[in-house]
This record gives C-alpha cells, structure tokens and sequence, in this order.
C-alpha cells in the first residue's frame, strides 16, 4: 500500500535482476559496479578489496539520481558492497538509514577488521535495524551499541614492524606526577626513535612549560570518542597509563582507578602501566597476568628496557593485546556492567525480602 511513485529501487551490485522477480509498477534503475566481471575471475580478492574500500566514495554518483528524488529514507541489506554505497548516501541526504542484516557481513570472508569497524559505524547510523532473528540482534547491539566500540582482536598491523613506534596517552593530565612520568616515558622514547602521542585538551602552551614538547611529542587534540578509539587503533603501538610516584598523590594513586582501562582494553593494542607497585593500575596488571606490561620502578631504565621489548617483539604485542581484549570484555564489557548490577539488585531485594 505504500506509493509506488515514493519507491525507487537502484541496482547497484553485480547483477541486473530478473525482471518476472520485479515490484510491478515501481520504478529500477541499474548502476551496476565497473569492472563486475574481474570478479569472477582469479583477480577477485584485489578486485574485491578494491571495491569495499571505494564502496562509500560511490556515494557521490548516486547524489544527482537521489537529490531530484527526494528520498524520505534508504532501506538497504548488508550484503555485498553496495550497502555502503546506501548507508553513505543516507549520511549525505540527511535521510533515515533503515538496515536489514540476513547474513553475517562484518566477519565473514576478508579484511574482518575493517569491515566490523565499518559496519559498527553505519549500524550505529541506522534509524532501525531489522535482523533476521533476536539473537543476531542481541548480539550486535552487544558488539556496535553506541558507547561501546569493541575490537575482538588486535589490528593486524601489530604483527608488522612499526614506522615509528608509538605510544598514546589519552586523557586529562591532572597532576605534576603524571606530567613526571610523561616526561620519562618521552625521554625513553626519544632514546628508541618513538614518539608520544597525547591527546586530550592540552595546548600547545601548556604543554611546553610543562616540558612536553619537542620532536618526540605530539599533540592529538581533543577528539570524540569515536574517533579517538579509531586513531589509538589505527596509530598507537602502545596506550599508556602513566600513575604518580610523588608521595603526596600516594593515596589517591592507592585507592583511585584508571578508568582509561575501559576504553584501553577494548581498542586491542598492548597496555603499559607505569607508576610506583602500590597503586591500584600495577596492583591490578599483577592481579590479572599479561593485561599489560608494567614498569613499577621510577626513571627511565626500565622503561627503557620495557618499551624495547614492545617495540622489537612483534609476539609479545600481539600476546598483551589479546589478553588485554579479554580481561577487559570480563571486567569491563556491557555485558559485565548489567550482570553485576542485576546481581547487585538481586542481593539487595533478597536482604530486604521484596520481589525484583
């Protein structure tokens, strides 16, 4: 019942379909992919690649056919390539994004990191999400809701030889052993051809009375989350939890918690906890083997020693980085935070003898 002249199907794939399978009276119009037939051909997985990478530049063709149009919404499966096409065109228009997920698109086949950090993003768009069963749909809300981006393995780059070996510090730096402990960990870096990169809303100015510039610094800026766990991901070798070894900030250093750890473990890049052993990020490093590396003794030789390792040791990134993947989806996940308050609910109810 919906108006026919409201509808507009665009074939954007492989294939033409068969017109005795079309919607009588609706309008096709076929934008097929060039170079279709390298597909069927020995050159598929280059032309395959090539084709998810441009998928979303496709977008810009399709403007002049949907402008004079008028979509109120796109409606597209995720399936193939041009899904992204529609999903980015959506974005473009400001139109509602309406996505119907059949089959397994982000994990199945190649390039299995990219495609879930793509999907995530245009599944986070989506106006509504039609799966086709209640555990797929409870699965991707788990695996794409909004404020929970999760990477289920580390980049492959770690595997590789780094151009430059990277450290990242992200947050708010709020006392004078924090920058200590930057300074250290710039210096060591320096001495290894690394880089610090930070971001957060230090200046430029700040940054250099406080002795953190130079050519081994760099300043990030002030991102969205989003972005900000896109750019550790694609950039950093190492996120950093740099904790205060002054004496006056014993006690918070004991008792307080890091709670970049959230976002840290769920990026999947190694972690390196530096700060004195009785504060709660080393307490916890040791209380669960291999989620990080740490370096518990203040000045620069042991980070030196440590940052060596990660940066010659290809194995030894990928082992921290995983096992920092799983300890944080058990501590830390969506998942982890709703059961703990149920069961939270569920003592408190039991003690007061009342139904939850």
């Amino acid at each position: 019942d919906y108006p026919k002249d409201r509808l507009l199907i665009v074939e954007a794939g492989l294939d033409r379909s068969q017109p005795e399978r079309r919607i009588p009276d609706v309008r096709y119009r076929q934008e097929l992919l060039p170079f279709r037939r390298l597909h069927y051909t020995r050159f598929n997985p280059w032309i395959t690649a090539a084709t998810l990478r441009s998928a979303a530049l496709r977008s810009s063709r399709f403007a002049g056919i949907a402008k004079p149009f008028s979509p109120d919404a796109i409606l597209t499966v995720t399936h193939g390539f041009s899904w992204i096409t529609a999903a980015t065109l959506a974005r473009r228009l400001g139109a509602p994004l309406h996505l119907i997920c059949h089959d397994e698109w982000a994990r199945a086949g190649s390039m299995q990191d990219w495609k879930d950090k793509v999907f995530g993003e245009h599944y986070r768009q989506a106006a509504s999400r039609l799966c086709v069963s209640p555990y797929m749909a409870a699965e991707y809300e788990q695996r794409y809701a909004k404020d929970a981006v999760r990477y289920p393995e580390p980049p492959s780059r770690l595997a590789e030889p780094s151009r430059r070996f990277t450290c990242v510090f992200a947050g708010t730096i709020n006392s004078g052993g924090a920058v200590q402990a930057l300074r250290h960990i710039a210096r060591a870096l320096s001495a290894i051809g690394g880089r610090l990169l930070i971001f957060g809303p230090l200046s430029a100015d700040l940054a250099s009375q406080n002795g953190l510039s130079g050519p081994a610094i760099e300043l990030g800026g002030l991102l969205s989350p989003s972005d900000l766990m896109a750019r550790m991901r694609d950039e950093a070798d190492v996120l950093l939890v740099p904790m205060s070894f002054e004496e006056s900030d014993r006690n918070n250093m004991q008792i307080s918690f890091p709670s970049k750890l959230t976002d840290y473990t769920a990026v999947g890049v190694p972690l390196l906890i530096y700060g004195p052993d009785y504060c709660s990020a080393v307490r916890w490093a040791n209380d669960h083997k291999g989620a990080a590396a740490t370096v518990a003794g203040e000045g620069e030789a042991g980070l030196l020693a440590a940052l060596e390792r990660m940066r010659s040791d290809a194995a030894y990134r990928l082992e921290l980085a995983r096992t920092a993947i799983a300890v944080g989806e058990t501590y830390f996940s969506h998942r982890a935070a709703g059961s703990g308050l149920r069961e939270a609910l569920r003592r408190t109810t039991r003690a007061r003898g009342t139904a939850w």
